[in-house]
């Protein structure tokens, strides 16, 4: 992706038609993310039932469960970010 908030206009406008170009690596990216988002849930849900309910102190499957939802919380942020940048580049602008 190129900078298209510096230049003349006429070099922001071929930044943002080369950023155009590229929007279907966004899609893959965003599909990547998706499935390691899908993954990180199961594994959650598997550190989940392995923890058990131990009250001698903190449990490592329970650290891995929370590691892994963290995971899954901040991909669902890039993910939503991702698809706001394919959608604005699917607009045409310039």
């Amino acid at each position: 992706m190129k900078d298209v908030s510096r230049g003349s206009f006429e070099e922001r406008a071929a930044a943002y038609r080369h950023n155009r170009s590229l929007r279907g690596e966004i899609s893959a990216c965003m599909t990547r993310w998706l499935l390691c988002c899908a993954v990180a849930s199961g594994l959650t849900s598997l550190f989940d039932t392995l923890s058990g309910n131990s009250a001698a102190g903190i449990d490592v499957f329970v650290v891995l469960a929370a590691a892994c939802a963290t995971f899954i919380a901040c991909g669902v942020c890039v993910l939503f970010v991702s698809a706001y940048v394919y959608v604005y580049l699917a607009h045409e602008r310039w």
